[in-house]
């Protein structure tokens, strides 16, 4: 079974696709921690991760590698977590792409993966952002229609989707907004694996590696 994870630096975490060995070349995220405990758990399964998350990307820049890096790889489960990034380039000034227009991107992502592969299994990350490091007020409320955005096309495929937001907002409880994203953006070592436990909790309870 080949799982792809797709999206923006933390999806990509300074992975190393050069690398031969494959833990290098998942980086040091989410994403390899999803594939450590599932290789080590089930290596009968012969799964095979592939993350092809590039820092700094935004919705619009994955849809213009889409064909290469997510159809190409035809993947039987698609892990996507974007979107961030189109509100931190806005703010900063470096984009004005409209919010009808990512979600229409982000829509159209899914479209060609189910055109292009129906049988592939999709799992959808919720964009979060935390009030510290650089994170601002205006951010965090731009944000809220990319993740309502996203929740509504998770619900318009009828495919699961991590509500990274709120489990973040959960964790605050339990330790400061900097103990799980350095920088409101970037998860820790602790922020990586509350994700990768969400991830394996979801693909479990909704069967998508089965």
């Amino acid at each position: 079974m080949k799982i792809l994870f797709q999206g923006d630096s933390i999806t990509d975490a300074f992975r190393k696709p050069e690398e031969i060995n494959p833990a290098y070349q998942l980086g040091n995220g989410y994403a390899f921690l999803v594939a450590a405990q599932l290789s080590a758990r089930h290596p009968e399964r012969l799964f095979e991760f592939i993350n092809q998350g590039v820092s700094g990307q935004a919705v619009q820049h994955l849809a213009e590698r889409w064909q290469a890096d997510a159809l190409g790889v035809n993947p039987d489960v698609l892990s996507l977590l974007v979107g961030v990034n189109n509100i931190i380039h806005r703010v900063h000034g470096q984009s004005e792409i409209p919010d009808d227009e990512i979600l229409q991107l982000y829509r159209s992502l899914l479209d060609n993966m189910r055109l292009h592969n129906p049988m592939c299994r999709l799992l959808l990350l919720e964009p979060f952002l935390l009030h510290t490091g650089t994170v601002t007020d205006e951010m965090v409320e731009s944000l809220r229609p990319i993740q309502v955005g996203i929740a509504s096309i998770a619900r318009d495929f009828d495919v699961p989707i991590i509500p990274l937001q709120s489990v973040f907002d959960r964790a605050l409880s339990r330790a400061p907004a900097a103990y799980w994203a350095y920088d409101g953006i970037h998860p820790t070592h602790a922020g990586f694996q509350l994700i990768a436990d969400n991830w394996l909790q979801t693909v479990e309870t909704h069967g998508l590696l089965q």
